[in-house]
């Protein structure tokens, strides 16, 4: 199971618009594909892959009711089907797509059991406890849904779950960032701590994958803001090379359709090939 995170240091990127895209393409590949919303505070990834689909399931489950559940009951999980949606896949395609919702959200329920797990669930706990609930669930999807992707949208900023789900859970983190200083500082800052954090055994070297949203024109090719993008590109570059590739999404607005379809299917058969593969 390949494991990619995407982050960004802001919101309004685009990021769960891209993910849920790239777990669409994917499965259309023949892949099976989970997509789990850890943007606890600010939830919305169900909406992306079918709003109509998550109401008229009434799901009562999600991520943060199932993490709620194992914190309580530790040696019995609930099943994890209770706490996922099956996603529409084009027919014939032979891949399929479950999505794990935060929870029930926007409902009151919801807001009362993301208090309850943070009450329940220190994630910054210095003795590692934070993490093992995390690893669990991943460990379950892995071992029991047997997924070809597994598929993170992490919450923006930075933050506890945030960090574990790029430096811990991921072998790919997806880094989102649009076209100013802000944004791009952020970003570098994140994609430092990413090279710098420690990997769990057997983990090969965490994938940085730089993508460059909305873009409505060429970038400086001097300044401040030139020599941060070729410093990320540094970062994210494989051991063999000194740099990476920038992804940039064209605004739709500004560019039309096709640009962006193409940019689009480029960085995605950019994710579907795993480190090492040859293409």
């Amino acid at each position: 199971m390949e494991t990619l995170a995407f982050y960004s240091y802001k919101g309004g990127v685009g990021r769960s618009l891209l993910l849920a895209n790239a777990a669409r393409f994917l499965a259309s590949l023949g892949k099976g594909v989970v997509a789990l919303d850890f943007d606890f505070e600010a939830p919305g990834l169900h909406y992306k892959l079918g709003h109509a689909a998550h109401r008229e399931s009434r799901l009562e489950g999600g991520a943060v009711p199932y993490l709620v559940a194992t914190a309580r009951e530790a040696t019995s999980p609930p099943p994890l089907e209770e706490h996922m949606i099956q996603v529409p896949v084009p027919p014939g395609s032979g891949g399929w797509l479950r999505l794990m919702p935060a929870g029930p959200a926007p409902d009151r329920a919801y807001w009362a059991a993301l208090k309850q797990l943070g009450e329940q669930v220190r994630f910054d706990d210095p003795s590692g406890q934070g993490l093992m609930p995390l690893l669990d669930l991943h460990a379950r999807i892995r071992e029991e849904l047997k997924p070809d992707y597994l598929l993170i949208d992490a919450r923006t900023g930075v933050t506890e779950l945030g960090g574990l789900a790029t430096t811990v859970l991921a072998d790919t983190v997806v880094c989102m960032f649009v076209a100013n200083q802000e944004s791009l500082d952020g970003t570098l800052m994140v994609a430092e701590a990413l090279k710098a954090a420690p990997r769990l055994k057997a983990q090969r070297p965490i994938r940085i994958v730089p993508v460059l949203a909305r873009t409505t024109s060429d970038l400086p090719v001097e300044g401040p803001f030139a020599e941060g993008v070729k410093r990320l590109l540094e970062l994210a570059a494989p051991a063999d090379k000194k740099e990476t590739r920038l992804f940039e999404l064209p605004h739709d607005e500004v560019h039309g359709a096709s640009p962006l379809d193409k940019a689009y299917l480029e960085l995605f058969e950019e994710l579907a090939a795993k480190p090492g593969t040859v293409k």
